[in-house]
C-alpha cells in the first residue's frame, strides 16, 4: 500500500490522477482535509494528526511500502517525521514540492517569523496578514494589531480562536480561497493595505496573484522563506511523480 500524507490541493491533484487509487491510504491532519476527498471512489481516508510514533504504528497497521508526502510546504515536523519513519521501516519516501518562485523586486522575505513580527511591528499602515490560523498566536502581543486585519478560513474554531487571542471582528477576514489577483486587489484597496504578508506557497497557494495584486496598488509583499528540510527524492510535477511510482 502507498500512504499519502495529504490535505492540499496537490494531494487532491495527485489522487485524482493516480491510476491505481485502491492502492491508496491517505491521512489528512483535519476533518475538512478529508471531506475535500470525499467524492473519490476507491480510497481508504484517514483523518488524524500523527506524530513520530504514531505513523510507525500506522504504516505498520496499514501494511504500508511506499510514502508521498504531499502535505504542505510548511509542514515541516510532518515531513521530517516521515522521512525518520521512511528510514527505520526501510522503505521508499518520496516528496512532492511545489515550485518555489523566484523572489521579485517589492518583495521583502523572512526565514525567521519571530523576526517578520518585529519587522511588521515597525511599520505604519494596514497589513493584510494572510499566514493562516496556526499562526495567529504569534500576533497575540503585537502592538499595532489594531492596523492587521487576518485572512483565515471560515472555520468557526478559528475565528473563535482569533477572537480569544484579542482580534476584534473587524479585522477578521473569513474566507475560503483561492483568491484571483483581481479579488486581492478589491480587498487590499477597500482596507488601505500597505503590506500583504504571506507564506511561499507557489503558484498553488496564490503566491504569484498576491504578489502581483501588491504591485498593482503600490503595497509591498512580506513573505515567510519556506523550510529548509533535505529530501531524499524530490518532484515538483505530479505527472512525473506518478510515472516514478508505477
Amino acid at each position: 500500500m502507498i500512504w499519502v500524507i495529504g490535505g492540499t490541493k496537490d494531494s487532491r491533484d495527485f489522487i485524482e490522477s493516480f491510476p491505481f487509487k485502491e492502492k491508496l491510504v491517505v491521512t489528512t491532519a483535519t476533518e475538512y482535509g478529508g471531506k475535500l476527498l470525499e467524492n473519490i471512489e476507491d480510497i481508504k481516508v484517514f483523518c488524524k494528526r500523527l506524530d513520530l510514533e504514531g505513523m510507525n504504528k500506522f504504516i505498520e497497521e496499514n501494511n504500508i511500502n511506499k510514502i508521498i508526502d504531499l502535505s504542505h510546504p510548511y509542514a515541516e515536523e510532518v515531513s521530517r517525521n516521515a522521512i525518520e519513519c521512511s528510514r527505520v521501516k526501510e522503505i521508499d519516501y518520496i516528496r512532492f514540492e511545489r515550485e518555489n518562485l523566484v523572489s521579485e523586486d517589492g518583495v521583502i522575505e523572512f526565514s525567521d517569523l519571530e523576526f517578520m513580527i518585529k519587522y511588521l511591528e515597525s511599520l505604519e499602515g494596514n497589513i493584510l496578514v494572510t499566514l493562516g490560523s496556526n499562526n495567529l498566536h504569534k500576533f497575540e502581543n503585537i502592538k499595532n494589531k489594531s492596523n492587521i486585519y487576518f485572512r483565515i478560513l471560515p472555520k468557526w474554531e478559528m475565528i473563535k480562536k482569533a477572537e480569544d487571542l484579542g482580534i476584534l471582528p473587524k479585522n477578521i477576514i473569513a474566507m475560503q480561497g483561492p483568491f484571483s489577483k483581481e479579488l486581492n486587489v478589491a480587498m487590499m484597496r477597500q482596507l488601505n493595505i500597505k503590506y500583504i504578508v504571506s507564506k511561499k506557497g507557489g503558484n498553488t497557494g496564490g503566491e504569484r496573484e498576491k504578489i502581483e495584486s501588491a504591485k498593482e496598488i503600490g503595497a509591498m509583499s512580506v513573505m515567510l522563506s519556506r523550510p529548509t528540510v533535505e529530501y531524499p527524492v524530490v518532484f515538483s510535477h505530479i505527472e512525473k511523480l506518478i510515472k516514478y511510482i508505477i
